[in-house]
């Protein structure tokens, strides 16, 4: 007679839970017409994965500039120009995870929310009783929207990524946990994060950006721009315009190809670093515990007076103000060539 040898619970648990924690996958691709844009941003850990094809779908016809509002509690929002088609666009995307503890959360507990109310097009997902996704919810929500040149936009996720490219107008973007990046945008764009990294890069216009736990990185925007982060490191580099940039206990880096109007940039513990263009002059006003002005040619230095903490430097018989300030750190000022 044969016996067999008993297993262990954590063997079979594991063998178990290893059988049911697999999901369908995601590859983010669109179809704009008789054009499919094959291109995906939204990522994928090895125990989350989200369908090949959208869950739905729906286009929308507008007479003027649209305004999108996206609202997903649980996923990720990507907006961007598509010249090929004379509208708006949404795919929602689902993403379902399995836990054996939990079990799986029906579709029919959700409200989606596809719409169109004159030029104004509504996607969000909800729960029915709470009116919100609920943050243990197995399944996450991802739209994906394609939208003409010219478009409003109010894009928020709890817990999600969230990208706008290729457009212009009004944006405002809020998310609590997950990155937010803004790429090729022109208008006025106001961004805001808990816990994620802010990315800007090659913007035109006024830009408000802030950042709790996260970083913020500016590359080659034009105009205003405004940024605050609690914790996080503050870098601007190749700018044209204005900088005015806050943090507490982060490092801030900037360096300009022009300067329109000045240039404010202050940390309570952090260091801060600016190469100014070598062709402005500036009054240069500072408050740190040591300063690093090797960087400077002293044949552009007019006047220079330091009082301990405080320091005054005038280049090249003065002009556009610049307000440097840290606590405890130290500031590093030079010019390019």
């Amino acid at each position: 007679m044969t016996l067999f040898k008993p297993i262990s619970f954590l063997t079979a648990l594991f063998l178990f839970s290893g059988i049911f924690t697999n999901i369908v996958a995601q590859q983010v691709a669109y179809k704009s017409t008789d054009k499919i844009i094959s291109e995906t941003s939204f990522t994928s850990s090895e125990s989350e994965k989200t369908q090949d094809k959208p869950y739905k779908t729906e286009f929308f016809r507008v007479r003027g500039i649209p305004k999108v509002t996206v609202h997903t509690t649980t996923g990720n929002v990507e907006v961007f120009q598509n010249p090929d088609i004379n509208g708006v666009r949404v795919d929602l995307f689902l993403e379902r995870s399995f836990s054996l503890w939990s079990g799986r959360t029906s579709l029919d507990n959700f409200r989606i929310i596809l719409q169109q109310q004159g030029d104004h097009i509504i996607a969000s997902v909800e729960d029915k009783k709470s009116g919100h996704v609920p943050a243990g919810s197995d399944i996450k929500f991802h739209f994906l929207v394609q939208t003409p040149q010219k478009v409003t936009t109010n894009l928020r996720t709890f817990n999600g990524d969230i990208i706008l490219e290729n457009v212009e107008g009004h944006h405002f973007i809020q998310n609590q946990t997950g990155n937010i990046s803004v790429n090729n945008t022109r208008g006025e764009i106001r961004v805001v994060s808990t816990t994620g990294n802010i990315d800007l890069t090659s913007l035109e216009g006024n830009v408000y950006a802030k950042t709790v736990n996260g970083s913020v990185n500016v590359l080659s925007n034009y105009g205003e721009v405004r940024v605050r982060s609690v914790s996080g490191n503050i870098t601007a580099s190749d700018i044209t315009g204005t900088l005015v940039s806050a943090t507490t206990s982060g490092n801030i880096y900037a360096d300009f190809m022009d300067v329109s109007k000045g240039i404010y940039l202050e940390t309570l513990s952090g260091d801060i670093e600016l190469f100014l263009p070598g062709t402005s002059g500036f009054n240069i006003e500072g408050s740190a515990m040591s300063y690093d002005l090797r960087g400077l040619s002293e044949s552009t230095i007019t006047e220079r007076h330091q009082n301990q903490r405080d320091l005054n430097v005038v280049i090249r018989e003065g002009g556009l103000p610049v307000h440097l300030s840290t606590m405890s750190g130290r500031i590093r000022v030079s010019e390019s060539q």
